[in-house]
């Protein structure tokens, strides 16, 4: 048997101090484990927790949602671009050849006309075909700029190969070289510019569709999805009837509320459209929703069925809504249209200010000398989709009986209309200030006439004694209008001449282009001059 002999261990004062020194010296390296609390984790990462979970989970209420408050029509201004790149390539294109031709070879005219207007189309055509002027929101400065360069030299490619192709007398390929190559560096140079400008406008969601949808649904979803890499359209919220069982927000896209929060919500008149995103499934619910919003101005559009089955993960927004999205209120007129009218409406507007500035300002002193008061009446009236704008007048009211919310309407003989203010009203001239709103581009030279915010017919608001009535905002309000030239003018003062007033409006909507509202400015002064029926 083997005796093993173990280490005496000297367990005395000098030990004792010795273990805690190294239980110190071990604890003072290894701190103790901080527990992180339920309220800074939820805090941290979002997520509910008991005893404040109502705080967590609250929906965004309405006023917190920002909206573009200016109303921009991008179809309007790539109208407007286009013309200003023709012009330009034109302008630069003739200029070369004039000189090489005529300055130096003293050629004919028609040769370097011939050679320039052709180039010109050349390279205008190119731009359109490589859509150098759809300025998409997720476009990078390098792609879009990439598209003008290959427009532009495949212009000036086919441009050169045609010349050498027909050989015609007068042919100077050095020249048509120059021309094409100074083309090309000013198009680089001026959408270089347009694209600095609109990409600012573009992250303020602006020159963007703005939308709401109607409908928590999962064609809402995919809509949503596609944007996020587009981001084509500005979708500001989503409301649904069925708010308890909707989702807070969908990818982002908060979840706000029911049709009744949408219809008194302030950004409704900068919406551009309503999308009722429902399944076929739903075709009740469908018509319940757009039976709620049909009164508004604003245009509505469903998602059909075939949107639902599309695999559009590669396709481009607007494509989808060309395809997926049914018009329930009518489609939008075109750029060239919106260009044309805005730009009727500055130069006459303007011309007419200007001209006729001896007699305005004869009736401001006219209007002062008569009775106290300011010159011009101001007036907060309804515009372009419902939204408030103030209105010039000279002022033909007495400055105590002055009604800004239309709540009493002149009648024959009204004791409240100054003596200056009878003769303005029956010739119209205190209308002509709102050649200013004009200029402004809050109304149009022609148009449905703005009506007051809160009017009233007898006892009652005006708007409600006509479903349509809303619709007569699809449009800028105007000096005059369709109504105006058929008789339907001044106070309305029973619910049958508002009826007729809106049907006319809605005709005008229906009808409206330039040669229709060059037509209606001719009629409005002798309809004026003529009527001796209506209280002015």
């Amino acid at each position: 048997m083997v005796n093993v002999k173990t280490p005496d261990v000297d367990w005395g004062q000098s030990s004792v101090r010795k273990l805690k020194r190294s239980t110190q010296k071990n604890t003072a390296k290894k701190p103790a484990r901080q527990v992180e609390t339920v309220e800074a984790f939820a805090k941290r990462t979002g997520q509910p927790y008991k005893g404040q979970k109502d705080a967590v989970t609250k929906r965004v209420p309405l006023s917190d949602i920002r909206f573009p408050k200016n109303i921009r029509n991008m179809s309007a201004l790539r109208f407007a671009l286009r013309m200003s790149d023709a012009v330009l390539v034109t302008s630069v294109i003739l200029g070369v050849m004039m000189n090489a031709y005529v300055g130096v070879n003293h050629k004919a005219l028609i040769a370097p006309i011939a050679a320039g207007i052709s180039g010109a189309i050349g390279f205008c055509f190119a731009m359109y075909v490589v859509k150098a002027h759809q300025f998409s929101p997720s476009e990078t400065y390098a792609k879009h700029m990439g598209k003008v360069f290959l427009g532009s030299t495949a212009a000036l490619g086919v441009w050169l190969s045609v010349a050498l192709i027909a050989k015609p007398d007068t042919f100077l390929p050095d020249f048509l070289a120059i021309a094409g190559l100074l083309a090309t560096a000013t198009l680089m140079l001026m959408h270089s510019g347009y694209y600095a400008y609109l990409h600012h406008h573009h992250k303020k969601g602006e020159y963007i569709p703005t939308i709401v949808m109607l409908g928590a649904t999962e064609a809402a979803r995919r809509l949503i999805e596609e944007n996020a890499r587009t981001r084509e359209l500005n979708i500001l919220a989503i409301f649904d009837e069925r708010l308890s069982r909707a989702p807070h927000d969908i990818h982002g896209v908060p979840v706000v509320g029911k049709i009744q929060d949408m219809l008194g919500w302030e950004a409704l008149p900068f919406v551009d459209r309503i999308v009722v995103t429902l399944p076929k499934m739903a075709e009740d619910r469908k018509k319940a929703f757009v039976e709620q919003v049909r009164k508004l101005p604003n245009r509505i559009a469903f998602v059909v069925d075939e949107f639902e089955h599309l695999d559009h993960v590669q396709q481009r927004l607007s494509q989808i809504a060309q395809i997926g999205m049914h018009e329930v209120t009518g489609k939008q007129r075109s750029g060239l249209h919106f260009f044309i009218k805005r730009a009727a409406d500055i130069i006459i507007s303007g011309t007419a200010l200007l001209l006729g500035a001896p007699l305005l300002i004869l009736i401001a002193i006219l209007i002062k000398r008569d009775s106290k008061g300011p010159v011009f009446f101001k007036q907060k009236r309804h515009g372009f989709n419902n939204s408030i704008f103030e209105v010039y007048k000279f002022r033909s009211l007495k400055v105590e009986d002055e009604d800004k919310d239309a709540k009493s309407q002149v009648t024959a003989g009204d004791t409240r209309v100054t003596k200056v203010g009878r003769f303005i009203r029956k010739t119209s001239i205190d209308e002509l200030p709102q050649l200013i709103n004009v200029l402004k581009g809050d109304m149009s030279l022609v148009g449905p006439r703005p009506h007051a915010v809160g009017m009233h017919t007898g006892d009652t608001e005006t708007y409600k004694l006509v479903d349509d009535y809303a619709h007569r905002h699809k449009v800028k309000p105007g000096l005059t209008g369709w109504a105006q030239i058929n008789g339907s003018r001044g106070p309305l003062h029973d619910a049958e001449s508002v009826a007729r007033r809106v049907q006319l409006d809605m005709e005008y909507i229906a009808r409206s282009n330039i040669f229709f509202d060059l037509m209606i400015m001719l009629k409005t002064v002798p309809c004026l001059l003529g009527d001796s029926e209506n209280i002015r």
